[in-house]
């Protein structure tokens, strides 16, 4: 007997074949996916986490933090945790993303903007910061300069720290300071 003859052996054979198709079609998907994550750099996960407005915990140099993502630039995220917001070195910490049941309302801002670019602004804005350096410490006091290659923090026994940008891997500060 052939399948002409039997239409439930060609109706069989008609969807082993088009499952075939389905599984060739999804492995397919998945690698192409996969293909895809491997060409992603730290800077452009953060662009998407702030694009899906996504809620990260952030370890850093003995440091911790999470919140949700409102900002990513070149080199660095900012997040908005409890009361406080931080702008976190891509390439200094290590990030967990906190899935939610809903994405935030308002995804943040991704643009080109530095760290160094950050700290330039807290300096014109004469803010009060913590930056947050490996093995936990923390240096807080008023941007004062901003270097090439480092950062001149006054405290508030008005010394004046000088900080390699090298070693710091974020900016923490309250969040009435912007």
């Amino acid at each position: 007997m052939t399948f002409e003859e039997d239409p439930e052996l060609a109706s069989e054979l008609r969807q082993t074949v088009a499952r075939a198709f389905q599984q060739e079609a999804e492995e397919d998907e998945q690698l192409t996916a996969l293909h895809d994550r491997r060409r992603l750099s730290m800077s452009d996960l953060a662009k998407e986490m702030v694009n899906r407005g996504e809620r990260v915990a952030v370890e850093y140099g003995g440091h911790a933090f999470s919140g949700l993502v409102i900002g990513a630039g070149a080199d660095h995220v900012t997040i908005q945790g409890a009361g406080q917001r931080a702008d976190v070195r891509l390439d200094g910490a290590y990030w967990s993303v906190i899935h939610t049941a809903q994405a935030s309302a308002a995804p943040g801002v991704a643009t080109d903007e530095t760290l160094k670019a950050r700290l330039s602004e807290h300096a014109d804005q004469r803010n009060t910061v913590r930056l947050c350096l490996p093995g936990g410490i923390l240096v807080i006091g008023r941007v004062a300069v901003v270097a090439d290659d480092h950062v001149e923090i006054a405290d508030a026994d008005q010394r004046h720290i000088y900080v390699p940008m090298t070693l710091i891997l974020g900016i923490m500060r309250s969040v009435d300071v912007q």
